[in-house]
């Protein structure tokens, strides 16, 4: 069963990549060293902008770079963080963003059809019956196809537009609280604010071209803060 497991896990893993491939993503990590400031402020000390693929080979230098920032700052904690992103269309990367959902959404697509071929060719071999126009089950699997490429189409004309609004407001900042987006700004000082005065608890994502950042407020600092 942990076999089958695995199995199954590789094989969605190499429709997913196939369908990256397909959309001509080309994942890119933008490495930023940073110190946070009492008022919460982030300052850049350092960038590293390399291909993903090049990340493990360079983690002696991550390394490195970090130390050589604590000696120079000993009494400041330095953060690295990592923003995974596509460097032809400048959307990150990853399941909870549009890029990675519609290469879900493609790969879905892949393992419908394989499903569907399999089924296929087992009755063709094994059932004397079979009617390749009239049996139920590859019915049912067609149209479950069918939903799944509506879907993806769907998906992909919401990243042509996300494509699209990035390329124009590339220097926006956009906010949410888990899933909901609150709006979008012109600096981060403007979202911030906007988030502490929300009177909102929970997660905050702040989103812009290679920058993330993400807090959580509990339901008592907001009561504490009226």
């Amino acid at each position: 069963m942990a076999q089958e497991r695995m199995d199954d896990w590789m094989q969605y893993a190499k429709d997913l990549a196939k369908a990256e491939r397909e959309l001509g993503i080309e994942h890119w990590v933008y490495i930023t060293f940073e110190i946070r400031h009492e008022d919460k402020s982030r300052e850049v000390l350092h960038k590293i902008d390399i291909p993903r693929d090049m990340l493990d080979r360079w983690r002696w230098l991550i390394e490195w770079r970090k130390a050589k920032l604590v000696c120079k700052y000993p009494r400041k904690r330095v953060h690295v963080y990592h923003c995974y992103y596509d460097k032809r269309s400048g959307l990150q990367t990853g399941f909870d963003f549009i890029m990675g959902k519609v290469s879900a959404a493609k790969a879905q697509i892949t393992k419908v059809e394989r499903t569907i071929a399999r089924y296929i060719n087992y009755k063709k071999h094994n059932d004397l019956f079979f009617n390749i126009d009239t049996d139920e089950q590859l019915l049912k699997a067609y149209g479950k196809l069918e939903q799944k490429k509506a879907n993806y189409q769907k998906m992909y004309a919401m990243l042509q537009e996300e494509v699209k609004k990035h390329k124009e407001n590339s220097d926006r900042y956009k906010l949410f609280i888990g899933f909901n987006k609150l709006g979008e700004f012109g600096t981060i000082s403007e979202a911030k604010k906007y988030a502490n005065d929300s009177g909102l608890s929970g997660v905050f994502n702040l989103i812009g071209d290679k920058y993330q950042d993400s807090w959580y407020v509990s339901p008592i600092q907001v009561q504490t803060s009226k």
